[in-house]
């Protein structure tokens, strides 16, 4: 351990030594002109800061970088910043987030993550809400390592803060239209149309209005005939804005949003479910392949799909993933200056409800089983804070936070979730006494789970200057948590005879009645908090060393499946984060340079899998980090700019007894267990390194400007499901952007782009689908393929 400790020391040690050299080759080749790499201020430590003063690892995008990268999207935001990766659903609220390889997965809606998602200091409960499309954004910072003592409950992993643009004192305005194609399995057309206003109605009142449309035609081909294709999209935004001045150092704003998905005949986003024949069932358990594979022609007429190559985005189904929601917001930010102090309140509500509906849940070509989710909640919340004016001696700052969250799945048992819409001869099933039929077609099985969550908590931060040099800051939170659940599963079956009775796969697997009840989580009542020294040698240069604790409450599994109520909480997580970093500018501000080189340390690490018959989360019982970030950006002169970032990560389970098995299990003689030893091993979707480079360049001519710019982003390898399954690995990959337009004077931008140039096919994630846990199908999420399109842009 110590050696590798020594190891990442000598690593973060040797990059600042080559980007000093490089740094001081640099200066002699430099132009002598006036250019510096922009001023950024962050709100990370929720005060006003310029980004290279504060003392944690932060890398925050403007307006102006996410416009000319072409970013509209969070997955677009993870090819400019190696520590965040994106994960996907079915659902588009399911989308979660991942930094320095640790996070949650989004298709368990209780599982709380570990990245926290806030727009405008407003808690996200579902990482997919609120940015589907950046549109009128001022600002993302992502925060990485725990931050819990300012932001509270499960930002484990780190934050991702979204600043939009207030309304304005002038009146302004923007229109983009964008028209592209998607070269996957179909070359499918899209249509975005995004706009902006903003000014003022009085001398007090100012507004702003934010709009979105996106729709996108089918990328994903059917081979089953008569079946309409796959991954069509269509999505709209809107948000609302009033900025009332109600004292001279007294601002109240007032925003409402809402934003509609309608992905009809879809899988969302690009996702890919085919039961995998060169996968074969282990010894002992080849029911699973009698069910899905070769068998289903001769109990159903099924023939076998023509291609099963996920990469070339087809699938073979009667019926594609249907789903729609909605999502809205309503947020009061009062600030004010009360006796010097400045005071903040933030008291925000919001709601979602989401559907999803397939008649071939199992991917067979045949219209076995149907699937209908819905998800639904509502969370009410509140922080008050009071901060210190910014002074040389002693900064301080306070606050208190209230949270309540609703969770309901299951339509309220209004409608089944699943219906047997065919039987097949007696199969037998992982468990079952013996061999009994799937059921009678019309067999309904009812899920109704809920769950809730009331949060509060008390916090300070302080930073004394002990000198001009040296800072010392410490921060402290106590929070407090109680947690409620319940499952409630009831089925509608035709008994058949003796010996099986009502005993089927929608009774035995997917909505035991004998699983109803609550589920106990212990509640959750901590201190948490950071301690962090920070060096100014000169006012271009700083060194810091900081520890960060946090914590994240436990919870339950409340999903569909045959878990007992005693085996369906899991613990709550701590975390425990060493690091230390530097930031400089420069050659007269013409480099800007950040590393951090940490340490982190995850107990009872909060993880999901397919554990015996059912997906939930459990705990891996330590989780170790080690790293190293780095971060540049050089003005290199004659119009050119150029930003890199690299990250290297060695995450893994330190210990893990408890951890899910891919099917089949090498080490386990036939049957297989329920859980699979992973210690030793390294976390999914957690690549050793990761790297981007952006490069701009812009012109000024007689009628206005030329600009272009261009992004790689390269990954190693990493696996792509949590079983660690060795045959589902995404290996080492590169993407390239590239953009080209121009700004006329009157405020006309017209400009062509590529994404995904290459058309690298990219696994984002490998999820297990099945009804069963040793099925060795999975759904597979791809990022999108190549993208080829024109964007006219108008400012007024």
């Amino acid at each position: 351990m110590k050696i590798r400790h020594w190891r990442l020391l000598a690593g973060a040690s040797t990059l600042a030594l080559v980007v000093g050299t490089a740094a001081s080759a640099y200066a002699q080749a430099q132009p002598e002109d006036n250019n510096s790499v922009e001023e950024i201020v962050v709100t990370a430590q929720k005060r006003e800061q310029a980004l290279q003063d504060v003392p944690i690892s932060v890398q925050a995008l403007t307006s102006e970088t996410l416009q000319e990268a072409g970013v509209v999207d969070m997955k677009s935001v993870s090819n400019i910043v190696p520590s965040l990766k994106t994960q996907e659903s079915f659902q588009p609220v399911a989308q979660a987030y991942r930094i320095r390889g640790i996070g949650s997965e989004p298709s368990i809606p209780t599982f709380e993550p570990e990245v926290g998602l806030f727009i405008d200091g407003v808690y996200m409960p579902r990482s997919g809400l609120g940015v589907g499309d950046l549109v009128d954004v001022a600002r993302v910072e992502v925060l990485s390592g725990p931050q819990s003592t300012l932001y509270g409950k499960n930002v484990n992993a780190g934050v991702i803060n979204v600043v939009t643009e207030a309304p304005s004192h002038d009146w302004e305005g923007s229109l983009a239209a964008t028209v592209s194609q998607f070269q996957g399995g179909n070359n499918a057309m899209a249509y975005r149309l995004a706009g902006s206003v903003s000014g003022p109605l009085s001398d007090k009142v100012r507004v702003r209005l934010t709009g979105v449309n996106y729709d996108q035609d089918h990328t994903y081909h059917n081979l089953v005939p008569g079946v309409g294709d796959a991954n069509d999209m269509h999505r709209y935004a809107i948000r609302g804005e009033v900025a009332l001045d109600l004292g001279e150092k007294t601002t109240l704003r007032v925003a409402a949003a809402r934003s509609e998905i309608y992905d009809t005949d879809a899988i969302n986003p690009e996702i890919f479910i085919q039961p995998t024949s060169s996968y074969p069932s282990g010894p002992g358990d080849n029911s699973i392949y009698i069910l899905q594979h070769s068998p289903l022609a001769g109990l159903f007429g099924v023939s076998p799909c023509a291609n099963t190559d996920t990469r070339d985005r087809v699938i073979c189904t009667t019926d594609p993933t249907h789903t729609n929601s909605f999502n809205n917001m309503v947020s009061a930010t009062l600030t004010s200056e009360i006796g010097g102090l400045d005071f903040t309140s933030i008291t925000a509500w919001s709601n979602y409800k989401s559907q999803t509906t397939t008649k071939d849940v199992a991917q067979a070509q045949f219209p076995l089983l149907t699937y209908f989710d819905t998800q639904a909640g509502e969370t009410i919340s509140e922080e008050l804070r009071l901060a210190s004016p910014v002074s040389d001696t002693f900064e301080w700052q306070v606050g208190a936070t209230f949270m309540v969250n609703d969770f309901n799945r299951g339509n309220e048992g209004k409608t089944p979730t699943f219906v047997l819409a065919a039987a097949a001869p007696y199969v037998p099933l992982p468990g079952a006494p013996g061999g009994f039929v799937l059921g009678t077609p019309g067999d309904k099985g009812f899920l109704d789970s809920d769950s809730s969550s009331t949060y509060y908590a008390a916090f300070g931060q302080a930073t004394w200057h002990v000198t001009d040099q040296i800072n010392l800051s410490g921060g402290l939170r106590w929070q407090h948590e109680e947690k409620e659940a319940s499952v409630h599963n009831r089925s509608v079956v035709t008994p058949r005879a003796a010996p099986q009775g009502s005993l089927n796969l929608i009774t035995f697997l997917l909505t035991p009645t004998g699983v109803n009840g609550d589920v106990a989580i212990p509640d959750m009542d901590n201190f948490v908090g950071n301690v962090t020294a920070d060096y100014h040698p000169n006012n271009d240069t700083m060194f810091y060393a900081t520890y960060s604790r946090g914590a994240k409450s436990g919870g339950g599994n409340i999903g569909f499946g045959n878990a007992p109520l005693s085996a369906r909480p899991f613990k709550p997580e701590t975390v425990d984060n060493y690091e230390i970093g530097a930031k400089l500018d420069l050659l007269d501000k013409r480099v800007r340079l950040s590393t951090a080189a940490f340490h982190t340390v995850y107990e009872d690490y909060q993880n999901a899998g397919f554990l015996g018959a059912q997906f939930q989360v459990n705990n891996a019982e330590e989780v170790v980090v080690d790293g190293v970030e780095a971060n540049g950006a050089f003005v290199l002169g004659h119009g050119f700019h150029l930003t890199a970032s690299a990250t290297y990560l060695d995450s893994r389970y330190e210990k893990y007894t408890g951890g899910a098995c891919h099917a089949p299990w090498p080490q386990a003689p036939a049957p297989q267990p329920a859980n699979c030893d992973l210690s030793g091993k390294p976390l999914p979707i957690a690549p050793n390194w990761s790297t981007s480079i952006g490069l701009d360049y812009a012109h000024s001519v007689a009628w206005g400007e030329v600009y272009a710019r261009g992004d790689w982003a390269w990954s190693s390898e990493y696996f792509t499901n949590t079983n660690l399954d060795p045959r589902l690995v995404q290996p080492s990959y590169s993407l390239f952007n590239a953009r080209l337009g121009v700004r006329a004077g009157d405020g006309y931008d017209i400009s062509v782009f590529a994404n995904n140039l290459l058309n690298e096919s990219v696994v984002v994630q490998d999820a297990v689908t099945t009804l069963f846990g040793k099925d060795p199908s999975y759904q597979r999420f791809l990022a999108p393929p190549r993208e080829i399109g024109v964007t006219l842009r108008k400012e007024f």
